[in-house]
């Protein structure tokens, strides 16, 4: 059985956060999400698939793009769920940043219409990312697909950097996976960067095995990691089928499903043992 870290999911609660997030969206992941039922997700998925069984034992919970980041902070250090291993947590890059003392990984959604264009290239972002390397955190990138160069170029100038990005830089067609191959290469070669194989549509087999294909070409496979995006996966693509497909292509790989997030996130094993 495979045993399995979920390297980047969400949980929240629409009746106590307020969540940018969810704005826009067609309102079916507008509800409370927990750790159970994040459990359930990953036993629905065994008793559907019982010749692939997993064994889910944590994962990383990644910032919900609150309004409300103190909330968010309150919120996270009370829940002591065991399978909730580490947690990478809202900031705005730069040397003045704060973080809660619990969290492992720091993000600045990179992605939003809030976020200017070429942030991670400005100078505060850069003075931070420098900082982050200096305390051994790591950064969650989530970026425009468009805007993949621009974290190359940033991630350039801090090689030392551990830098994880988000959702395969969001490449959702084969249009723009051809349009970021070069980008996708240049954060391959940087020794601390990995990659989170998570965030696009499932439907079109060719795309999905080019786009596979284009992260193991980029990237050792001890720099990527398995991730669910759970639940905003449900808006384009479904998670039985996300999961299938990446034991399908990764069966029997410990770096790519456990290990790779163990060292990114820096996940004492005590907490997962």
């Amino acid at each position: 059985m495979q045993r399995i870290i979920d390297s980047h999911f969400h949980i929240w609660d629409p009746s106590v956060q307020p969540l940018s997030l969810l704005d826009g969206t067609d309102g079916s992941i507008t509800r409370r999400y927990d750790m159970d039922c994040l459990k359930r997700a990953y036993a629905s998925y065994n008793e559907q698939h019982p010749g692939a069984a997993v064994n889910f034992i944590g994962g990383v919970y990644v910032e919900v793009d609150t309004d409300d980041t103190s909330l968010e902070d309150r919120l996270l250090s009370e829940n002591h769920d065991p399978l909730l291993l580490t947690t990478s947590m809202r900031s705005t890059v730069g040397p003045a940043m704060r973080m809660p003392l619990y969290a492992h990984g720091v993000r600045e959604p990179l992605h939003t219409s809030a976020s200017p264009r070429g942030r991670c290239l400005q100078d505060d972002f850069i003075r931070g990312l420098r900082l982050m390397a200096d305390k051994n955190m790591p950064f969650d990138a989530c970026v425009r697909v468009d805007e993949l160069d621009d974290l190359a170029q940033a991630c350039e100038q801090v090689p030392e950097a551990t830098v994880i990005v988000d959702h395969m830089g969001n490449i959702s067609d084969l249009h723009n996976l051809e349009s970021s191959s070069d980008a996708l290469h240049r954060l391959g070669e940087l020794p601390n960067v990995y990659v989170k194989v998570s965030g696009y549509p499932t439907d079109d087999p060719r795309f999905v095995s080019t786009l596979l294909d284009l992260a193991q070409a980029a990237f050792s496979n001890k720099r990527l990691l398995y991730a669910s995006n759970w639940p905003v996966v449900g808006l384009y693509a479904d998670f039985d089928s996300h999961l299938s497909i990446l034991l399908n292509r990764f069966a029997g790989d410990d770096d790519f499903f456990l290990n790779n997030a163990r060292n990114a996130y820096h996940i004492v094993e005590r907490k997962i043992s």
